[in-house]
Protein backbone atom coordinates (compact mmCIF):
# COMPACT_ATOMS: atom_id res chain seq x y z
CA UNK A 1 0.00 0.00 0.00
CA UNK A 2 1.24 3.66 -1.22
CA UNK A 3 1.74 5.67 2.46
CA UNK A 4 1.90 9.05 0.80
CA UNK A 5 2.28 12.00 2.83
CA UNK A 6 1.26 15.21 3.05
CA UNK A 7 2.65 17.88 5.03
CA UNK A 8 2.10 21.34 6.55
CA UNK A 9 -2.03 20.70 7.69
CA UNK A 10 -3.02 21.76 11.35
CA UNK A 11 -5.16 18.79 13.26
CA UNK A 12 -7.17 22.05 14.75
CA UNK A 13 -8.09 21.97 11.23
CA UNK A 14 -8.73 18.62 10.62
CA UNK A 15 -11.52 18.62 13.35
CA UNK A 16 -14.59 19.13 12.01
CA UNK A 17 -17.19 20.54 9.97
CA UNK A 18 -19.97 20.05 12.24
CA UNK A 19 -23.20 19.51 10.46
CA UNK A 20 -21.62 20.48 7.38
CA UNK A 21 -23.83 19.79 4.63
CA UNK A 22 -7.87 -5.59 -14.34
CA UNK A 23 -9.04 -8.31 -14.82
CA UNK A 24 -10.97 -9.82 -11.63
CA UNK A 25 -10.78 -13.09 -12.13
CA UNK A 26 -6.61 -12.77 -12.00
CA UNK A 27 -6.20 -10.67 -9.52
CA UNK A 28 -8.07 -8.88 -6.26
CA UNK A 29 -9.30 -5.61 -5.94
CA UNK A 30 -6.57 -2.42 -5.34
CA UNK A 31 -5.38 -2.62 -2.14
CA UNK A 32 -7.13 0.08 -0.25
CA UNK A 33 -6.39 3.84 -1.33
CA UNK A 34 -3.59 5.52 0.91
CA UNK A 35 -5.60 8.50 3.58
CA UNK A 36 -3.98 11.71 3.89
CA UNK A 37 -0.97 12.10 5.86
CA UNK A 38 0.49 14.84 7.77
CA UNK A 39 3.76 15.70 9.55
CA UNK A 40 1.65 17.98 12.44
CA UNK A 41 2.84 16.82 16.22
CA UNK A 42 -0.43 15.47 17.25
CA UNK A 43 0.51 16.60 20.50
CA UNK A 44 -0.47 20.05 19.56
CA UNK A 45 -3.68 19.22 19.99
CA UNK A 46 -5.59 18.39 23.35
CA UNK A 47 -6.48 15.37 24.00
CA UNK A 48 -10.17 14.53 24.64
CA UNK A 49 -12.44 13.64 27.36
CA UNK A 50 -12.91 9.87 26.85
CA UNK A 51 -14.53 8.55 29.96
CA UNK A 52 -17.97 8.24 29.16
CA UNK A 53 -17.52 5.81 26.21
CA UNK A 54 -17.42 2.04 26.85
CA UNK A 55 -16.59 -0.80 24.65
CA UNK A 56 -13.29 -1.71 23.07
CA UNK A 57 -11.67 -0.58 19.21
CA UNK A 58 -10.28 -2.56 17.12
CA UNK A 59 -7.62 -0.67 14.72
CA UNK A 60 -4.48 -1.17 12.53
CA UNK A 61 -1.56 1.04 11.83
CA UNK A 62 -0.57 -0.87 8.37
CA UNK A 63 1.85 -3.35 10.07
CA UNK A 64 -0.16 -4.96 13.17
CA UNK A 65 -3.82 -4.82 14.49
CA UNK A 66 -4.40 -3.61 17.79
CA UNK A 67 -7.02 -2.56 19.94
CA UNK A 68 -7.76 -0.31 22.67
CA UNK A 69 -11.11 0.27 25.26
CA UNK A 70 -12.86 3.47 24.17
CA UNK A 71 -12.31 4.99 26.87
CA UNK A 72 -8.77 5.44 25.95
CA UNK A 73 -7.13 2.65 27.93
CA UNK A 74 -5.69 -0.96 27.59
CA UNK A 75 -3.58 -0.37 24.20
CA UNK A 76 -2.81 -4.21 22.94
CA UNK A 77 -1.30 -5.22 20.09
CA UNK A 78 -2.38 -8.27 18.42
CA UNK A 79 0.06 -9.42 15.87
CA UNK A 80 3.41 -8.99 16.03
CA UNK A 81 4.77 -10.56 12.37
CA UNK A 82 7.07 -9.66 10.03
CA UNK A 83 4.28 -9.07 7.40
CA UNK A 84 1.52 -6.58 7.16
CA UNK A 85 -1.69 -7.25 9.18
CA UNK A 86 -4.58 -5.44 9.09
CA UNK A 87 -8.35 -4.61 8.34
CA UNK A 88 -9.63 -6.03 11.40
CA UNK A 89 -13.55 -6.79 11.83
CA UNK A 90 -15.16 -7.30 15.31
CA UNK A 91 -17.79 -10.65 15.08
CA UNK A 92 -20.77 -9.21 16.51
CA UNK A 93 -20.25 -11.00 20.04
CA UNK A 94 -16.64 -9.15 20.61
CA UNK A 95 -15.22 -12.66 20.79
CA UNK A 96 -13.27 -13.07 18.09
CA UNK A 97 -11.32 -10.83 15.34
CA UNK A 98 -10.97 -11.35 11.38
CA UNK A 99 -8.21 -9.52 9.86
CA UNK A 100 -6.34 -9.25 6.95
CA UNK A 101 -2.45 -11.17 6.91
CA UNK A 102 0.48 -11.46 4.17
CA UNK A 103 2.49 -13.86 6.07
CA UNK A 104 2.55 -15.68 3.04
CA UNK A 105 3.06 -12.99 0.22
CA UNK A 106 -0.56 -13.31 -0.60
CA UNK A 107 -3.51 -11.27 1.00
CA UNK A 108 -5.33 -13.75 2.85
CA UNK A 109 -7.82 -13.66 5.99
CA UNK A 110 -7.30 -14.79 9.02
CA UNK A 111 -9.46 -14.91 12.66
CA UNK A 112 -8.22 -15.01 16.22
CA UNK A 113 -9.52 -14.61 19.85
CA UNK A 114 -9.98 -10.82 20.94
CA UNK A 115 -6.55 -11.29 22.69
CA UNK A 116 -4.81 -12.42 19.39
CA UNK A 117 -4.79 -16.00 20.68
CA UNK A 118 -5.88 -18.91 18.23
CA UNK A 119 -4.84 -17.28 14.22
CA UNK A 120 -6.00 -19.51 11.74
CA UNK A 121 -6.43 -18.90 8.36
CA UNK A 122 -9.66 -18.30 6.47
CA UNK A 123 -9.38 -18.09 3.44
CA UNK A 124 -7.73 -16.10 0.73
CA UNK A 125 -9.32 -12.30 -0.09
CA UNK A 126 -9.01 -8.83 1.76
CA UNK A 127 -11.47 -6.31 3.33
CA UNK A 128 -13.13 -8.91 5.91
CA UNK A 129 -16.86 -7.96 7.83
CA UNK A 130 -18.55 -10.11 9.54
CA UNK A 131 -22.39 -10.46 9.24
CA UNK A 132 -24.84 -8.79 11.82
CA UNK A 133 -25.77 -12.68 13.36
CA UNK A 134 -21.75 -13.50 12.93
CA UNK A 135 -22.93 -16.47 10.50
CA UNK A 136 -20.77 -14.96 7.63
CA UNK A 137 -18.24 -13.10 6.86
CA UNK A 138 -17.96 -10.90 3.30
CA UNK A 139 -15.06 -10.09 1.96
CA UNK A 140 -13.19 -8.99 -1.04
CA UNK A 141 -12.32 -11.80 -2.99
CA UNK A 142 -10.82 -12.69 -6.29
CA UNK A 143 -14.15 -12.80 -8.69
CA UNK A 144 -16.25 -10.19 -6.26
CA UNK A 145 -17.52 -9.61 -3.04
CA UNK A 146 -17.69 -13.00 -1.56
CA UNK A 147 -19.18 -14.99 1.82
CA UNK A 148 -17.75 -17.60 3.89
CA UNK A 149 -18.87 -18.98 6.87
CA UNK A 150 -16.32 -18.33 9.53
CA UNK A 151 -15.65 -22.52 9.58
CA UNK A 152 -14.04 -21.81 6.23
CA UNK A 153 -17.10 -23.69 4.53
CA UNK A 154 -20.04 -22.21 2.04
CA UNK A 155 -18.04 -19.48 0.07
CA UNK A 156 -19.36 -18.13 -2.87
CA UNK A 157 -19.97 -15.26 -4.58
CA UNK A 158 -22.14 -12.32 -4.77
CA UNK A 159 -23.01 -11.47 -8.70
CA UNK A 160 -22.49 -8.58 -10.22
CA UNK A 161 -19.68 -7.09 -7.25
CA UNK A 162 -16.50 -7.26 -9.19
CA UNK A 163 -14.06 -5.56 -7.76
CA UNK A 164 -15.74 -5.26 -5.09
CA UNK A 165 -14.29 -4.10 -1.79
CA UNK A 166 -14.69 -2.90 2.05
CA UNK A 167 -17.99 -4.50 2.63
CA UNK A 168 -20.98 -3.25 5.49
CA UNK A 169 -23.30 -5.00 6.02
CA UNK A 170 -26.78 -3.43 6.89
CA UNK A 171 -28.30 -4.13 10.76
CA UNK A 172 -30.46 -6.97 9.39
CA UNK A 173 -28.34 -8.66 7.19
CA UNK A 174 -30.60 -8.56 3.68
CA UNK A 175 -27.78 -6.15 2.18
CA UNK A 176 -23.98 -5.32 1.81
CA UNK A 177 -22.81 -1.56 1.18
CA UNK A 178 -19.22 -1.51 -0.72
CA UNK A 179 -17.28 -0.07 -3.25
CA UNK A 180 -15.31 -1.04 -6.13
CA UNK A 181 -12.56 0.66 -8.33
CA UNK A 182 -12.69 -0.80 -11.90
CA UNK A 183 -14.13 1.89 -13.46
CA UNK A 184 -11.08 3.98 -12.68
CA UNK A 185 -12.64 5.78 -9.38
CA UNK A 186 -14.50 4.54 -6.21
CA UNK A 187 -17.81 3.78 -7.09
CA UNK A 188 -20.06 2.79 -3.70
CA UNK A 189 -23.09 0.27 -4.28
CA UNK A 190 -25.20 -1.82 -2.00
CA UNK A 191 -26.07 -5.92 -2.93
CA UNK A 192 -28.77 -7.59 -1.70
CA UNK A 193 -26.96 -10.56 0.49
CA UNK A 194 -28.85 -13.08 -1.46
CA UNK A 195 -27.30 -12.47 -4.80
CA UNK A 196 -30.50 -10.91 -6.36
CA UNK A 197 -29.69 -7.54 -6.84
CA UNK A 198 -27.10 -4.92 -6.81
CA UNK A 199 -27.49 -1.12 -6.44
CA UNK A 200 -25.01 1.46 -8.27
CA UNK A 201 -24.86 4.16 -6.20
CA UNK A 202 -22.46 6.11 -9.02
CA UNK A 203 -24.79 9.24 -9.27
CA UNK A 204 -23.84 9.75 -5.81
CA UNK A 205 -19.86 10.22 -6.26
CA UNK A 206 -17.29 9.07 -5.37
CA UNK A 207 -16.44 7.45 -1.74
CA UNK A 208 -15.49 4.50 -0.15
CA UNK A 209 -14.33 2.64 3.11
CA UNK A 210 -18.23 2.84 4.25
CA UNK A 211 -20.17 1.49 7.37
CA UNK A 212 -23.52 1.18 8.14
CA UNK A 213 -24.69 2.64 10.87
CA UNK A 214 -26.55 0.41 13.67
CA UNK A 215 -30.13 1.41 12.78
CA UNK A 216 -29.74 1.35 9.23
CA UNK A 217 -30.49 4.96 8.19
CA UNK A 218 -26.89 6.42 7.37
CA UNK A 219 -24.04 4.86 5.90
CA UNK A 220 -20.42 6.49 6.51
CA UNK A 221 -17.77 6.70 3.51
CA UNK A 222 -14.74 8.47 2.87
CA UNK A 223 -13.95 10.30 -0.22
CA UNK A 224 -11.59 13.21 -1.47
CA UNK A 225 -14.62 14.49 -3.40
CA UNK A 226 -13.90 18.20 -1.89
CA UNK A 227 -9.99 18.13 -2.77
CA UNK A 228 -8.02 18.35 -5.78
CA UNK A 229 -5.58 16.23 -4.33
CA UNK A 230 -5.52 13.81 -2.40
CA UNK A 231 -6.76 14.62 1.11
CA UNK A 232 -10.10 12.67 2.16
CA UNK A 233 -13.07 13.74 4.80
CA UNK A 234 -15.65 11.43 6.30
CA UNK A 235 -18.93 11.74 5.52
CA UNK A 236 -22.14 10.24 5.91
CA UNK A 237 -25.11 9.59 3.60
CA UNK A 238 -28.50 7.68 3.52
CA UNK A 239 -28.54 3.71 2.27
CA UNK A 240 -30.30 5.53 -0.89
CA UNK A 241 -27.36 7.95 -1.77
CA UNK A 242 -29.55 11.31 -0.36
CA UNK A 243 -28.69 13.13 1.90
CA UNK A 244 -25.13 13.50 1.94
CA UNK A 245 -23.06 15.28 4.63
CA UNK A 246 -19.39 16.08 5.39
CA UNK A 247 -18.25 15.66 9.01
CA UNK A 248 -14.82 16.55 8.91
CA UNK A 249 -12.66 18.90 7.42
CA UNK A 250 -9.44 18.57 5.39
CA UNK A 251 -8.37 15.08 7.18
CA UNK A 252 -10.43 11.99 8.16
CA UNK A 253 -10.74 8.29 7.21
CA UNK A 254 -12.03 5.20 7.92
CA UNK A 255 -15.00 5.80 9.73
CA UNK A 256 -16.73 3.78 12.08
CA UNK A 257 -19.68 3.67 13.97
CA UNK A 258 -20.04 3.00 17.28
CA UNK A 259 -21.96 0.22 18.74
CA UNK A 260 -25.20 2.52 19.82
CA UNK A 261 -24.77 4.40 16.97
CA UNK A 262 -24.32 7.65 18.95
CA UNK A 263 -20.50 8.12 17.74
CA UNK A 264 -18.24 7.59 15.37
CA UNK A 265 -14.54 6.64 15.33
CA UNK A 266 -12.15 7.83 12.51
CA UNK A 267 -8.41 7.99 11.55
CA UNK A 268 -6.66 11.29 10.80
CA UNK A 269 -4.06 9.57 11.33
CA UNK A 270 -4.43 9.38 14.85
CA UNK A 271 -7.67 8.10 16.64
CA UNK A 272 -10.67 10.61 17.02
CA UNK A 273 -14.20 9.94 18.33
CA UNK A 274 -17.06 12.60 16.62
CA UNK A 275 -20.59 12.82 17.01
CA UNK A 276 -22.76 11.82 14.01
CA UNK A 277 -23.37 15.62 13.14
CA UNK A 278 -19.54 16.15 13.34
CA UNK A 279 -19.28 17.64 16.19
CA UNK A 280 -17.65 17.41 19.87
CA UNK A 281 -14.42 15.92 18.41
CA UNK A 282 -12.30 13.82 20.56
CA UNK A 283 -8.66 12.91 20.19
CA UNK A 284 -7.23 9.36 21.75
CA UNK A 285 -3.81 10.10 23.69
CA UNK A 286 -0.82 9.80 21.44
CA UNK A 287 -0.76 5.83 21.11
CA UNK A 288 2.47 5.68 19.70
CA UNK A 289 2.05 3.32 16.69
CA UNK A 290 2.36 4.92 13.76
CA UNK A 291 -0.66 6.01 11.58
CA UNK A 292 -4.17 4.35 12.39
CA UNK A 293 -6.42 3.05 10.17
CA UNK A 294 -9.58 1.02 9.84
CA UNK A 295 -10.75 1.38 13.04
CA UNK A 296 -13.58 -1.08 14.34
CA UNK A 297 -15.73 -0.98 17.24
CA UNK A 298 -17.71 -3.55 19.53
CA UNK A 299 -19.42 -3.28 22.72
Amino acid sequence: MSRARFLGISLVAVLLLGGCEGNVERQLPQDRSSPSRVSTDTSALSDGDLSSFSGRIAFDNHDDVWTIDAEGTDLTQLTHGSYPEFDPSWSPDGMKIAFRSERSGEPEIWIMNADGTDQRRLTEGLSPAWSPDGSLIAFSGRAGLSLIRPDGTGRRVLPGTEGGEYPSWSPDGSRIAFNSNLTGDHVMYIAQTDGSKVVDLSDVGEGWQVDWSPDGRWILFTSHRDHPDNYTDVYVMRPDGSGIRRLTNNLGYTPAWSPDGEHIVFSAPGLFIIDPDGSDARAFPSLGVGETSLADWTD
